[in-house]
């Protein structure tokens, strides 16, 4: 306890002059620590670099506000405007689908002749068999018109395809001239022309262009380049056998000829003659000479050749596309399957056909036995013995439209399709005699 007596003054006087403070130096003041002590007295506070602070200016602030939501309203508003040209792009495209549908299902066969115009020349109705012709074309899905045109007794075809598919007025029609012309020639006149382009080239250089305006003059109408002409020439045979009567007539009574009843030169033009200036016809002017004995044949060639200008766009179409020739069409030699089997009889008709020396009636009679390629199959499963599976097809009559007399399909032809059936040979030769 007496220690610690002594030690508790000594102590208390250490810490009392800790606190006194000499009258020589001068009391520092504190430091200020209120928000603008630092721009009061001492200098600005260094950045993390050593470098001072930039102080804003009043609404700077506000400014990159203002900038920083602008540049937000920019690039919502450009991704908008980028929303919107998409789905323009897209209903665009979706139209031109549209259109290119609709277009492409006016040009299907069964639709295209709707569109097409056969325009003859009001010259064709002067002959009284010329009702045959007509009616013939009547029965056609298309239009028919009677106006001018620059050949007399010519026809030519017109296609009246729709521009838009749809307006407030209805849909606009835009009118194509086709390149085909055919002309119709009496045979007096056909001969009378051929006669004098023979004679044109007879006494001709070789190497000299015959004059084929003497046949079709074509040298004053425009456009003509552009054109394919055709010729048909209706009743020819009918005409030269008359010509020859007249004249036998005339050579057993000599004395009752008068010379207006003279035959003309042309008459005398052997079948050799008129052949070379149908050559001439063909090779320089590319004009093709159509000879039709009725009225009727007449019309059936008008409605044959309307119906194959009309289905050209449609052909031109498949060939455009990446397989033309796998298409269901006659010229194609193809057979349109339904969605309910329709045609897979005249499939597995063809299939047969196509065997070598198979004609249409033995492909139809062994269709007609077995309906199908499953039922030949299990027909076979049924044959005990292999030659009896070989000739199971033998016997089946064929009937034969030309000779009358029925047939049998034959032991060769049953052979071939039984190997064609059964066979896992890929090599193997169905024909001997190849």
């Amino acid at each position: 306890m007496a220690g610690s007596g002594r030690r508790g003054p000594g102590l208390a006087a250490r810490r009392a002059a800790a606190w006194e403070v000499s009258e020589s130096e001068p009391e520092s003041e504190p430091e200020p620590c209120g928000p603008g002590a630092a721009a009061a007295g001492s200098p600005p506070a260094a950045g993390p670099a050593g470098r001072p602070r930039r102080r804003r200016a009043p609404g700077e602030a506000a400014a990159g506000r203002r900038e920083r939501e602008r540049r937000k309203e920019q690039q919502a508003l450009e991704k908008r405007r980028e929303r919107e040209r998409r789905k323009e792009q897209q209903a665009l495209e979706k139209q031109r689908r549209r259109e290119a549908a609709a277009a492409w299902r006016l040009l299907r066969p069964e639709r295209c002749l709707r569109l097409m115009e056969v325009c003859a020349d009001p010259g064709l109705l002067k002959d009284p068999g010329s009702d045959a012709w007509v009616k013939v074309l009547s029965s056609l899905d298309c239009k028919c018109s009677f106006e001018p045109q620059a050949i007399p007794c010519s026809i030519t075809w017109r296609r009246n395809m729709p521009s838009t598919l749809s307006t407030p007025d209805g849909p606009m029609v835009k009118t194509e001239e086709e390149k085909e012309v055919l002309v119709l020639v009496e045979p007096e006149d056909f001969l009378k022309r051929l006669f004098s382009l023979t004679q044109s080239f007879v006494n001709a250089p070789s190497a000299s262009q015959p004059d084929l305006n003497q046949v079709l003059p074509l040298a004053g109408l425009e456009g003509s380049s552009t054109k394919t002409y055709s010729l048909a020439v209706v009743g020819l045979d009918a005409y030269r056998r008359c010509n020859q009567e007249q004249r036998r007539q005339r050579a057993l009574s000599p004395g009752k000829q008068s010379p207006s009843s003279q035959p003309g030169p042309e008459l005398a033009m052997t079948q050799e003659e008129i052949l070379e200036a149908l050559v001439v016809l063909q090779l320089w002017g590319n004009i093709e000479v159509l000879f039709l004995d009725t009225w009727q044949e007449f019309g059936q060639h008008v409605s044959a050749l309307t119906k194959a200008i009309a289905k050209r766009p449609y052909k031109r179409q498949l060939e455009s596309q990446e397989l033309p020739f796998c298409t269901a069409g006659a010229w194609a030699s193809g057979v349109r399957v339904e969605k309910d089997g329709t045609g897979l009889w005249q499939v597995w008709k063809r299939q047969i056909q196509q065997f070598n020396r198979v004609s249409p009636a033995t492909a139809a009679a062994i269709a007609e036995a077995y309906p199908s390629p499953s039922l030949l199959l299990q027909a076979y499963e049924e044959c005990s013995t292999e030659d009896e599976k070989r000739l199971l097809l033998s016997d089946i009559p064929v009937k034969s439209d030309v000779s009358g007399k029925d047939r049998r399909v034959g032991p060769d032809l049953s052979r071939r399709i039984y190997l064609f059936m059964v066979s896992t040979d890929p090599d193997l030769v169905l024909d001997l005699s190849m």
